[in-house]
């Protein structure tokens, strides 16, 4: 988890992959909520987060945030990874989840 004034963006640990609305509430029953794309730029511009994981954010969107650029997660580069918009009732993946100061 990474910390910035006591918010915090995360993977969400989840024992399967999850639709979008799943996703959404996943992230409410752990007292979070689905981050926004802007959250995990944040993470991985200011805090180096680096996670090889695809996960839902609010705006519908797959993404995964690589610092540390490796073979099978964003070779060539350091970047947010964009895997679209899938289909939010099918589609199954992670999560993000932001904690904000309560």
């Amino acid at each position: 988890m990474e910390e910035t004034g006591g918010c915090r963006f995360y993977y969400l640990i989840h024992p399967s992959k999850l639709t979008y609305d799943e996703a959404v509430g996943a992230c409410l029953k752990d007292g979070a909520e689905i981050a926004k794309v802007g959250q995990m730029y944040a993470a991985w511009k200011l805090l180096g987060y680096d996670r090889c994981d695809a996960g839902w954010l609010a705006d519908g969107s797959v993404r995964y945030p690589i610092s540390r650029p490796r073979r099978r997660c964003s070779p060539t580069e350091a970047a947010v990874r964009f895997s679209g918009f899938p289909d939010k009732k099918h589609k199954l993946y992670g999560v993000y989840c932001f904690k904000g100061q309560h």
